[in-house]
């Protein structure tokens, strides 16, 4: 008996402090598959996790780990499919190309990338000395949404084609962290920039 309770004891401590998993065990192997949906996942350890057609409530996203977003369940459904929250913090970083997000909570001095799919919230309590820590990769014709230095979210099209519109929360209760949008950088479309360059180009050929 005594045995017994040593080695359960071992076993739960092992996958308590496992890199990556949650309390039903998914996404031990790294990964989040279709027909997977996950409670609380934290990544730890300099850990990457995939999401590829799974989904789960909550990610949360520490030390210098990563997090990749190619597809989720859908439709978004909260706390059922796609991904409810996403949390990064410490030195982590997270990528989201494709699938549906609904809220990712940005802290310390962690960074994210958009460049596709669907994320309706996002919100930064980061001090302003974080910098530029959300990056938007998009077609040439995004716009803000509110008034000018005073942003609520974003709105464009991702390089596939796919329009996207973005809401951002601003903190309420601490007010030594700015706005969500001061951490905000834009990518426009490469090509978009290519063709300005060669148009300025031309000109002062004609010009010459």
């Amino acid at each position: 008996m005594k045995l017994f309770m040593m080695f359960l004891l071992v076993v739960c401590y092992s996958f308590s402090y496992a890199s990556i998993s949650d309390s039903h065990g998914y996404a031990v192997d790294g990964q989040l598959s279709e027909g997977e949906f996950g409670g609380i996942i934290k990544i730890l350890e300099n850990s990457s996790l995939i999401v590829n057609g799974g989904g789960a409530e909550e990610i949360n996203v520490f030390d210098s780990s990563t997090l990749t977003v190619l597809s989720t369940s859908e439709p978004f459904i909260e706390y059922q499919s796609g991904l409810s929250w996403i949390v990064p913090t410490d030195s982590s970083s997270v990528t989201v190309s494709g699938g549906i997000v609904n809220y990712i909570y940005v802290q310390k001095e962690s960074s994210v990338l958009i460049d596709g799919g669907q994320v309706n919230y996002i919100r930064s309590v980061q001090y302003a000395s974080a910098g530029l820590t959300i990056t938007i990769d998009c077609q040439n014709d995004w716009s803000w949404i509110g008034e000018e230095n005073n942003y609520t979210g974003i709105t464009g099209t991702w390089h596939n084609g796919n329009d996207f519109s973005i809401s951002f929360l601003n903190d309420t209760t601490l007010y030594y962290f700015p706005d969500t949008w001061t951490h905000v950088q834009v990518i426009p479309e490469p090509t978009s920039i290519a063709l300005l360059s060669l148009g300025g180009m031309l000109l002062k050929k004609r010009h010459a």
